[in-house]
């Protein structure tokens, strides 16, 4: 058992708050994490990872607000420490490679036991890798780089977590002043990103974009 001031300190960001509440309830019971602190969208997660700066935080893929990945990249280059897992329903290769990008040290999905979050959590602590079976399937390990990488490539890859972020809103139907508005940024910002986005998937129609985001797995039907 880790003494006080050595507990494993984690953050969970989930807009589930049933999910959350149990888990937390669960953790509770381990003597080596302490959860200091959850919240439900990613702005304030973001807020609130930055001033407890926990060991690790735990986040969903499907965010309110800036979006998962997009705080993840200023986590991962403002708190070095900090180690990230990915806890999501969504099994889709373009999300595990985002996770990866940001140097995440686990994606886990929720049909996982409680126990198997436990056990990434502590290897995560420790800079270690951990992945749900189907997740680590996908996967190849560079051992000169001493990192993981996703087998399969797609179109998808060449954009940035913003890109992904902004392609999911619009495949929803939101128009560009609706997602301008959730992901904090301008209006001109958004068309710039839509235009770029069309451009390298050589799409140019939004039906066609919401059925391609679909078929790569990053919305739901």
């Amino acid at each position: 058992m880790l003494t006080s001031t050595d507990l494993i300190r984690v953050v969970f960001v989930d807009d589930h708050m049933v999910l959350v509440d149990a888990i937390v309830s669960r953790f509770q019971r381990d003597p080596d994490i302490e959860v200091v602190g959850t919240a439900t969208n990613a702005d304030d997660g973001l807020a609130l990872i930055l001033e407890t700066e926990p060991d690790v935080v735990v986040l969903d893929v499907e965010l309110p607000g800036r979006g998962s990945f997009d705080i993840a990249e200023e986590i991962s280059s403002r708190l070095k420490h900090t180690k990230m897992i990915f806890l999501t329903g969504y099994l889709s290769d373009i999300f595990i490679e985002l996770a990866l990008r940001v140097n995440a040290k686990g994606y886990l999905l929720k049909g996982e036991p409680v126990e198997s979050l436990i056990h990434a959590i502590k290897k995560a602590s420790r800079g270690e890798y951990c992945f749900s079976q189907s997740v680590q399937e996908r996967l190849v390990f560079d051992h000169k780089k001493e990192r993981y990488s996703i087998q399969s490539q797609s179109m998808l890859t060449s954009l940035t977590s913003r890109q992904i972020e902004v392609l999911r809103h619009l495949a929803r139907g939101k128009s560009v002043k609706e997602v301008a508005r959730s992901m904090h940024l301008s209006e001109k910002s958004i068309d710039s990103h839509k235009y770029r986005i069309m451009h390298k998937l050589g799409i140019h129609d939004r039906v066609e974009l919401s059925r391609y985001s679909i078929r790569e797995g990053l919305i739901l039907p």
